[in-house]
């Protein structure tokens, strides 16, 4: 076993081990002192987003304001005293009616804010950034694809430049999943120090893609195993 694949295998196993472990087991720490006159309420408009002129003739027109939206997690901040909404709803479509009943809890919400007033600051740099360096690497990785099924249709397996573009793939996956992982981190952050919401708190919770580590330390281990049945290969060739 060459020295690439040992190292390749064995971070392999403890990122496996390292999801398992941070999918069962949460730890979250974070604080926010709510103010006195904070409100959770169901309106029908806001004024923020949303200008309102009176034509000729009495008629109203009413234009919506563009918006700049992105999503977090939440977390109530005192669940004893946090009024819940309830769902109560009976069952269509059956002989017997029956009831069902579903406390309804807020984990992932959308924020929107109206354009005019969003500051350019770290917030919409880590988005800009986060998708040029994402459609960058996803074009790198497609070409580098592209190039591997070609040697393989070709019936080129046991050979060393497979085992590079499975290697390099490999790399840009695991990569990838890091960068978005640390962009995701930090942005959360910020919304943690920047953002109060009623009753709620901004939380972390890790939603990048584990497929892309996976598959992408599982692409690396077998450019390995490639590679050494090129050896291998090229050995019983010499030997015939």
């Amino acid at each position: 076993m060459n020295k690439k694949l040992k190292i390749y295998s064995t971070w392999f196993v403890i990122v496996l081990i390292f999801l398992l472990v941070t999918s069962v087991v949460h730890y979250n720490s974070y604080g926010w002192a709510q103010g006195g006159h904070d409100t959770l309420e169901f309106v029908d408009e806001a004024p923020e987003f949303f200008t309102r002129d009176t034509l000729e003739g009495g008629s109203v027109m009413t234009k919506y304001l563009p918006t700049i939206s992105y999503e977090v997690y939440v977390a109530p901040k005192a669940a004893k005293n946090q009024r819940i909404l309830l769902s109560s709803a009976k069952k269509p479509y059956m002989d017997k009616v029956e009831k069902q009943t579903y406390k309804v809890t807020m984990q992932k919400v959308k924020l929107e804010t109206p354009a005019s007033e969003t500051k350019v600051g770290l917030k919409a740099v880590l988005l800009i950034v986060s998708a040029i360096v994402i459609m960058v690497v996803t074009v790198w990785i497609l070409c580098i694809v592209y190039k591997l099924v070609r040697r393989i249709r070709r019936g080129e397996i046991f050979v060393a430049q497979v085992s590079k573009y499975m290697e390099t793939t490999g790399i840009l996956l695991t990569l990838l999943y890091l960068f978005q992982w640390v962009v995701s981190y930090a942005f959360t952050q910020y919304c943690v120090h920047h953002i109060q919401l009623t009753d709620y708190y901004v939380v972390y919770k890790n939603d990048t893609n584990i497929m892309y580590i996976i598959t992408g330390l599982a692409l690396m281990v077998i450019s390995q195993i490639i590679l050494m049945g090129k050896d291998l290969k090229e050995e019983q060739e010499l030997t015939i």
